[in-house]
């Protein structure tokens, strides 16, 4: 199989397997544990991106500027499902935990209101999509003991969509949103 690529990937590509192949020398010579941390990181991660046909330029950790969610609040992305009606998805928040990015937001579909999160992985590769129609639920009574949140009432998203909608989701997801927040 060959690959077409711009002149500035391969520079960029070029630059970075410099950068890999200087590393991975230091590493011969004098063992992993001569690496400083952040040059563990970087070979991880290009390794990483490298074999995980990944789209886009790989950004070196130490270069790349840690992305201000706060600017994307209320951002929105928009896709249209098979049945032709629209499915929007708009940025609340960000939490980034030690294994994997949450994303926070709302989805307005077939005239609802779904909140919830779709999760990814530290490559960016989607592992959860989460989403509940935003309906009153009864309220948590401390005073009664019998009383609670009760999960049988959630309508979750992915149970009202059409299964080929569900992959368009993920499509959409992946291709789209996650790329754009990351």
């Amino acid at each position: 199989m060959k690959y077409i690529i711009t002149e500035s990937q391969f520079k960029m590509l070029k630059e970075n397997r410099e950068k890999f192949d200087s590393l991975f020398n230091k590493i011969a010579d004098e063992g992993w544990e001569s690496l400083s941390p952040q040059e563990q990181d970087y070979i991880k991660r290009f390794s990483e991106w490298s074999t995980s046909g990944k789209k886009g330029e790989f950004e070196d950790p130490e270069e790349s500027e840690p992305t201000n969610y706060e600017e994307k609040v209320g951002e929105e992305f928009k896709t249209t499902l098979i049945d032709g009606t629209e499915f929007t998805f708009i940025f609340d928040y960000a939490d980034m935990l030690k294994n994997e990015n949450l994303f926070f937001g709302t989805v307005l579909w077939s005239g609802e209101e779904w909140v919830g999160l779709i999760g990814t992985n530290k490559n960016g590769n989607l592992t959860e999509i989460d989403f509940i129609m935003d309906q009153e639920f009864q309220s948590y009574n401390s005073n009664d003991v019998g009383a609670g949140y009760d999960e049988s009432q959630e309508v979750r998203l992915v149970n009202e969509l059409d299964k080929k909608d569900v992959h368009k989701i993920k499509y959409f997801f992946e291709e789209e949103v996650i790329p754009n927040l990351m």
